[in-house]
């Protein structure tokens, strides 16, 4: 019965969908240089996977107005996905010419920059997003994950913290930030490189990412090396196998297992055989022998 309900109104969805696609048609046919019509018609194509035609109407649309930032964005974002990189990246750039402040331009820059491994130029535009917009909480999550340097410790916990203060259902910014202090590698102020875990620290982000992720398998198995490393090894045995119960084919789960195993089975003490007491019996009287008559 739910199953019929349900594919009564993905179908009845998708007959409004091309109702609406067969009106954008027809206001294209009737008027050609109609950037809206273009631009919406674009996305419904877009949405059904349609990524070519999509693209030739997000074009249309700047080729009829070249400051129609929304469609240039629009156009930016699905090279972005298409993987045309040099394009998108085109695109972005000239959003941004247009409207400075267009905060999501300059972060989808920036993750099209950290795929492209230039890391630099992908922070300087991360941080020009939180200037945009002090909220933006990826924005914040995306700087903590490129500042690995041991310099980048506190900054990079920093901003980790400043994106699970905006939103703390990010999952994602409780389980790194907790990689990171559970890593503790860092440059003291002296500028030696020390390595000083934060358990506690390590160990709550970890919890709060299983609050809102119950199955990751990563969260399970960082938190059981951290409790570890403390020597609770029940609580370490119950999370690496929930790790594993989560994803079979963990395999840095099944070792770090058996090696918190081996360690448990040396810490028991030996059992031995217990010697089972001989039974004392008792000593055989013997009868008076009669004197003889």
């Amino acid at each position: 019965m739910f199953g019929s309900s349900q594919a009564s109104r993905i179908s009845r969805r998708e007959r409004i969908i091309s109702d609406a696609k067969t009106h954008l048609e027809k206001s294209i046919e009737l008027n050609p240089e109609f950037t809206d019509a273009h631009f919406h018609l674009a996305l419904v194509l877009k949405d059904q996977g349609q990524f070519e035609d999509a693209k030739s109407h997000l074009q249309k649309t700047i080729d009829i107005d070249e400051g129609y930032i929304t469609g240039r964005f629009q156009l930016a974002l699905l090279l972005h996905e298409m993987k045309a990189y040099d394009k998108a990246r085109e695109h972005y750039l000239k959003t941004i010419d247009l409207d400075s402040h267009h905060a999501d331009a300059h972060f989808h820059l920036a993750l099209l920059l950290e795929e492209l491994e230039e890391y630099g130029e992908a922070k300087n535009h991360l941080a020009k997003t939180m200037d945009i917009d002090q909220n933006y909480t990826k924005a914040y999550y995306h700087l903590a994950r490129l500042l690995i340097d041991p310099d980048d410790y506190e900054l990079a916990k920093q901003n980790y913290q400043m994106a699970i203060d905006i939103d703390d259902n990010l999952a994602e910014a409780h389980y790194y930030l907790g990689k990171l202090v559970a890593g503790g590698r860092k440059i003291n102020e002296d500028g030696t490189f020390v390595i000083e875990p934060e358990n506690d620290l390590a160990k709550r982000h970890f919890m709060q990412t299983i609050e809102h992720d119950e199955n990751n398998s990563r969260a399970h198995f960082n938190l059981a090396k951290v409790l570890a490393t403390e020597s609770d090894y029940t609580q370490a045995e119950k999370h690496f196998r929930q790790a594993i119960g989560i994803n079979p084919g963990y395999a840095k789960a099944h070792f770090q297992l058996a090696l918190l195993l081996i360690e448990v089975g040396r810490l028991m003490p030996e059992e031995t055989e217990p010697k089972l007491k001989q039974q004392q019996r008792p000593a055989r009287r013997t009868k008076p022998k009669k004197a003889a008559q």
